[in-house]
């Protein structure tokens, strides 16, 4: 997020200040719309991740024939392309991040064993890479091209950071955490559950030591996601634990003050199942300033311009709000894709 230099005292800024901006107001939807499309794969099948660092460049993954076949599809700027996927790969690839069309990074879940949790993409094939942890979470690639990711042990109060470097996934040292977005070396970030020691659950890497982050706050968080835009801000899409499951939150720091965004309340009530990573749903980037959100409750998107909220609705190719687990900015630009499922039929949504 900062330079090591400075980390400490804004973030230390950020601890003590924070805005409450509880905007509700519904401003003008951004230009643009949002269409669907279904790939051709094995039904039941079902896409949890995407990553697009460039135009031309994006991949998206997931399972299909009831979760038993792992499916890795890139985009090749005309059309989405099967990825041949190397054998003992764990069936159910659950996420993927990129810097560039050579070198991308994926991991999965099983129940097996023996099945490899992650793979790298070189720029002509996806190889099988050993994971240390049984439980793989969240996956992200700096600017420098380096992996990070975030996974558990079995018992799922054994977590950790782990860092791709000398050939192979390094731990850093034992954190409460279950998500990690790498900006650059020396600005990556985490976070999982908080508790009434630690409410935030949060934590900044500056290419040296990881520092506690803090913001005012009376419940302790379950941080869901992080996107760090630029050195002087970034988004946090956090779940509060209050008793009356108030739901989802958007937090934002810049220039070392925290704001916190409240989403409107969704007509419709969070589904009782949790059935897999994002099923709280995901934020992206816009290109604009704001962020997209799908909480995965309603049959339209939720965009935040920085001030206000907006609904802009969904193009479904069928009946029904399908969940959306990935969501990215396709490079810098205005253009946002989302990945996900709706019962048995897997679905790719983009809004340009």
């Amino acid at each position: 997020m900062l330079t090591a230099r400075r980390t400490a005292v804004p973030l230390a800024l950020a601890a003590a200040s924070v805005v409450a901006a509880g905007s509700q107001a519904l401003a003008a939807p951004p230009k643009g719309a949002w269409t669907s499309s279904v790939p051709a794969l094995t039904r039941p099948a079902a896409l949890y991740g995407v990553a697009a660092p460039k135009r031309q460049v994006a991949w998206t993954v997931g399972s299909e024939a009831k979760g038993t076949k792992p499916v890795v599809l890139r985009w090749d700027g005309t059309t989405w392309k099967r990825d041949a996927v190397p054998g003992g790969i764990a069936p159910e690839i659950v996420g993927v991040a990129s810097n560039g069309k050579r070198n991308a990074w994926a991991i999965a879940q099983s129940g097996a064993p023996d099945d490899a949790r992650s793979l790298h993409w070189d720029g002509l094939s996806w190889k099988a890479v050993p994971y240390p942890l049984p439980l793989p979470l969240a996956v992200s690639v700096d600017s420098g091209g380096t992996a990070w990711s975030a996974g558990c042990a079995e018992q799922q109060n054994d977590c950790a950071v782990l860092q791709y470097k000398g050939g192979q996934w390094v731990r850093h040292p034992a954190l409460p955490l279950a998500t990690v977005a790498a900006r650059t070396p020396r600005d990556v970030w985490a976070g999982g559950a908080g508790d009434w020691t630690d409410k935030t659950g949060l934590r900044h890497y500056d290419g040296r030591t990881w520092t506690k982050v803090e913001f005012p706050t009376q419940w302790s968080q379950w941080i869901l996601q992080i996107v760090p835009v630029s050195a002087r801000e970034v988004w946090v899409y956090t779940l509060p634990q209050d008793p009356l499951f108030s739901g989802p939150t958007l937090m934002r720091l810049k220039d070392g003050v925290w704001t916190e965004h409240k989403p409107p309340r969704p007509t419709v009530q969070a589904r009782a199942s949790i059935i897999g990573n994002g099923f709280l749903g995901r934020i992206a980037p816009d290109g604009r300033g704001g962020v997209w959100l799908q909480t995965n409750q309603t049959d339209s998107y939720q965009h935040f311009d920085g001030t206000s909220w907006t609904k802009v609705p969904r193009s479904l190719p069928f009946d029904g709000a399908p969940f959306m687990y990935g969501l990215a900015q396709v490079g810098s630009s205005r253009t946002v894709l989302g990945a996900g499922y709706g019962g048995a039929v897997p679905v790719i949504e983009r809004f340009r």
